[in-house]
């Protein structure tokens, strides 16, 4: 199977790269929030829509596929924001076996 090669330039798109984690509330508790870990370039590729049935409920996701930069720090169940959306990231694999790049499935819930 031959590799398909990536344009470097057509990622254009700038991320900011988010982990979920714990902080001080000062109050002797925690707070759950996005951590903000890095910005990263990527380019957003193919997107589909599934309507999977959470909790008794139809509910619709977008699925999209995201090429990055590879960048030892990206991993699943991180956040990738650009502009009012944000993708959970599902799964990481090496784009074009390089190890140079990383595409990525991320799903972005939208409310209904």
């Amino acid at each position: 199977m031959a590799r398909q090669p990536i344009d470097p330039g057509r990622l254009r798109t700038r991320f900011a790269l988010e982990e979920w984690s714990s902080v001080p509330d000062g109050q002797g508790g925690f707070t759950d929030v996005w951590a903000h870990v890095a910005h990263v370039w990527g380019m957003v590729g193919t997107s589909r829509v599934t309507d999977p049935v959470r909790a008794g409920a139809g509910e619709q996701v977008i699925e999209r596929t995201i090429v990055l930069r590879a960048d030892p720090r990206v991993r699943p169940t991180m956040r990738l924001v650009a502009g009012d959306e944000r993708l959970i990231i599902q799964t990481l694999q090496d784009a074009d076996m390089s190890g140079r790049y990383l595409r990525c499935t991320a799903t972005s819930e939208v409310p209904q």
